[in-house]
């Protein structure tokens, strides 16, 4: 290796430059042009390509191999000191200040022996699909640009974006065209980076990319990484859908640990994961909390599925015709001593990440069973209690003979539960999920639909799934009022589902104005807060048991 100055002289050799060449140091710094060991007759006819593009600085080539996109790199013909030829392979990069202007080169000759190793740590260092610097080489290079900016006080900035949905493509069309899409995206984004960031590929589907002199990545830069992604790519007679999340961290505001910099950056795209994908996400410390609650959650939650710490309460469904209650959906809820209560929307994506749901789903089927039992011992019928199935149970062969096997233990007919699937379950269509809820509706369970009309709504896939009834979100109950033909909304679903013989509850009613007017657009039930809120199993038999005055008379 060597360095020269703006003229081209050297300003340091090491000593396997000296053995290459055959002249010691003294005899090449300060008295010698780096182009004087080149066979004289070549360099007359390739002078011009001795001429290197300049980096934009020369501290963040510490510790990186020149390669064809950082500069120069070519096979010449040295004369040692003794006369004889050797042929080398030279990388020469000219460094440039801010302004442009050469301050000096940097230069690695390599002999076809020393061309091996180099040949040998690239590869050890670099993806073989895409090329890009693997997550050893990124870190080493985000190392080198902390150490820097230490001493020039330059924020520097680590973005991590990852593939959200590069697996299912891959077992969905297989590696060929996983393949496909990975290089397409290393090559876009390897464009939109260009010189101000450092591209590396950590893992298979997460890319991370360093740069310095910025503590935030402008929102319309990451909306264009986000946007280049998602782009659809060619493959045979197809083309494939990839989406990503990005989250950023940066020094000194994150810390000066390259690891702790990196921790941080994949808390923020974490949090961008969990918000749905497709949005970019800085670190704040508020994240750090959340992650170390949610670490928390993960040891408690395990502990508590284990010794089925966790109870039910039954949010009643009115018939709007009679004003019965009729049905009641059960809702998980979870007390820790210490922790206080801890709402489902927190705890319950945490089961499904930590593979919990199969187990706390059956846990809620046991006990919803065992209330309906009870309740058909004390009045001889009971409400139809609505559980909510979540996609994992769905998915699982083994959740027909799970409710079968609940149904028999505590003695309840089938018509007394009924399972709720979320709309997007709709889209699956898979035979397996078709199969398993005709069984369970030949075994006398019913099927409905949560949360209809958010998503992906549509009466086609109704047509075709086993589905006895649909839920309308409160979203749209609210419709009724504050939005033009709200209510004509509203009746048009409630219409054509009675066409397809499935009935209607509305969610989220909350005054008597929306009662009465879905009474009058033929809505069957509603549940919501003008009728009730949650209650525990006691509540819920105190509002299922006739009064007498006889037996309660006034004081």
């Amino acid at each position: 290796m060597f360095m020269a100055d703006a003229q081209g002289t050297f300003t340091m050799v090491n000593a396997a430059y000296e053995r290459l060449c055959g002249y010691p140091a003294e005899q090449l710094i300060g008295k010698l042009r780096f182009e004087a060991l080149h066979d004289p007759a070549e360099l007359a006819m390739r002078r011009e390509e001795l001429i290197a593009p300049p980096v934009r600085n020369a501290i963040e080539l510490a510790g990186t191999p020149f390669t064809a996109d950082q500069g120069m790199e070519t096979d010449w013909t040295y004369l040692r000191s003794n006369g004889s030829p050797v042929a080398v392979t030279l990388a020469l990069t000219r460094l440039a200040d801010h302004a442009g202007l050469t301050v000096g080169y940097v230069g690695m000759a390599f002999d076809h022996v020393s061309r091996k190793g180099v040949q040998l740590w690239h590869l050890l260092h670099h993806d073989p699909l895409t090329g890009l610097p693997n997550q050893d080489l990124l870190e080493e290079r985000l190392e080198t640009t902390l150490q820097r900016s230490r001493s020039t006080h330059e924020p520097v900035l680590l973005v991590l974006l990852e593939l959200d949905n590069l697996r299912k493509l891959r077992d969905t069309l297989g590696q060929p065209a996983a393949d496909t899409a990975l290089k397409q995206v290393a090559a876009r984004l390897k464009r939109l980076c260009g010189d101000n960031h450092m591209l590396g590929l950590m893992h298979n589907t997460l890319f991370g990319m360093v740069s310095s002199g910025r503590n935030t990545l402008p929102a319309d830069f990451g909306a264009t990484l986000l946007a280049e992604v998602s782009r659809p790519i060619p493959f045979e007679a197809t083309m494939l859908h990839l989406s990503a999340s990005i989250g950023v961290s940066s020094f000194p505001a994150a810390g000066s640990d390259p690891r702790a910099l990196v921790q941080r950056a994949l808390l923020a795209l974490n949090a961008a994961s969990r918000a749905g994908g497709g949005i970019m996400r800085h670190f704040d410390f508020g994240l750090q909390a959340q992650s170390v609650r949610r670490n928390h959650l993960e040891v408690l939650l395990r502990e508590a599925v284990q010794a089925q710490r966790f109870t039910l309460a039954y949010q009643p469904q009115i018939e709007l015709r009679s004003g019965r209650i009729t049905r009641a959906e059960t809702l998980l809820r979870w007390r820790h001593p210490k922790l206080g209560t801890v709402g489902p929307s927190e705890f319950v994506p945490v089961a499904e990440d930590l593979g919990l749901m199969n187990e706390l789903g059956s846990w809620v089927l046991e006990a919803a069973c065992q209330q309906a039992a009870l309740f058909l011992a004390k009045f001889g019928n009971s409400p139809s209690l609505a559980i909510n199935i979540s996609p994992t149970q769905l998915r699982d062969r083994k959740l027909y003979g799970l409710v079968a096997s609940a149904l028999e233990r505590w003695n309840v007919p089938p018509s007394c539960i009924e399972l709720e699937i979320t709309e997007g379950l709709l889209l699956e269509n898979t035979r397996q999920v078709i199969d398993t809820l005709q069984n369970l509706r030949k075994l006398g369970v019913e099927i409905a639909i949560d949360d209809f009309g958010t998503g992906y709504s549509s009466f086609a896939y109704l047509a075709h799934f086993p589905v006895d009834r649909i839920k309308i979100d409160q979203a749209l109950v609210r419709a009724i009022s504050s939005v033009k033909n709200g209510d004509a909304i509203i009746g048009a679903i409630i219409n054509m589902a009675h066409a397809l013989d499935i009935k209607v509850t509305a969610e989220g009613v909350e005054t008597a104005a929306h009662a009465r007017r879905l009474a009058e657009l033929g809505c069957d039930e509603a549940q919501g807060y003008w009728f009730s809120r949650p209650l525990t199993a006691q509540a819920l038999e105190n509002a299922l048991t006739p009064f007498s005055w006889e037996e309660n008379p006034p004081p």
